[in-house]
């Protein structure tokens, strides 16, 4: 049963919660109409909250549409620190779901979610293939040129991760680029050309960073005109244009 979400946006799944001792994650379940076992996408938002489900009911309800088991996870609080911990939590999830094939589940994200799944992919094999779109993969770096090219963005950001000279161990365990020599499994990353947020190098520097490690399986695709949002010079969103690149990738190779 479908309600209205934040912004008037129609949310087409269902709420349930996860729960693993004392973490509850709230979900939003997009489930295919089959008997038979399918393939599964844990789905990662971003922000700096726990994650809206309405940012990503555009991809939960392609996902669905193509047969595809999708679930949409919250996490468990604002600092990222446990974010890939909360992604392997949800495949625990799905593969308690009879209708779910537990050999074929792999991890999509936006923003920090995409960050959440790379991070996931590097440290839990069940994961056996990435998409992400508008991925932040360097905090350190980003806030480096935040400093002189957005000094407002700047402090947002180091409010919410602490200060980089001081943490930096921190970042440097909860950035993907980190990680990067650890994923193994086919890798799509989708980037907005005009996304001012979280540049085009973001996602550039970690595919060329996971191939140094020996990965060759990974792809990038720029959009042009799109920003980080989804969004469209001059006023439109790309949802389905994105929805075009992503399924049919994850349909072939899941």
């Amino acid at each position: 049963m479908s309600r209205t979400g934040i912004g008037g946006v129609e949310l087409t799944g269902t709420d349930e919660l996860l729960e693993s001792g004392k973490v509850k994650l709230p979900l939003m379940v997009y489930r295919p109409e089959t008997n038979a076992r399918v393939p599964a996408v844990v789905i990662c938002s971003g922000g700096q909250g726990t994650g809206m489900f309405e940012v990503m009911e555009w991809i939960g309800s392609s996902l669905r549409r193509a047969g595809i088991f999708a679930v949409t996870i919250s996490f468990r609080g604002p600092s990222p620190e446990f974010d890939a911990e909360d992604a392997s939590l949800a495949a625990d999830w799905l593969a308690s779901q009879k209708n779910v094939d537990p050999n074929r589940i792999a991890i999509l994200g936006i923003s920090r979610g995409a960050n959440a799944a790379l991070r996931a992919a590097a440290l839990d094999s069940r994961f056996k293939l990435v998409v992400t779109f508008g991925a932040v993969t360097n905090f350190l770096q980003m806030l480096g040129g935040l400093a002189l090219y957005a000094p407002a963005r700047h402090k947002m950001l180091v409010n919410w991760l602490g200060d980089p000279q001081i943490n930096r161990d921190f970042y440097e365990r909860v950035q993907a680029t980190s990680f990067a020599d650890r994923i193994k499994c086919p890798l799509l990353m989708v980037h907005g050309q005009h996304d001012m947020h979280a540049p085009p190098e973001q996602s550039i520097w970690m595919c060329e960073a996971i191939k140094k490690g020996g990965n060759q399986n990974v792809q990038l695709q720029t959009v042009p005109m799109m920003g980080h949002y989804g969004d469209v010079i001059p006023n439109s969103y790309g949802f389905d244009q994105l929805s075009e690149i992503v399924v049919p990738y994850i349909q072939q190779r899941l």
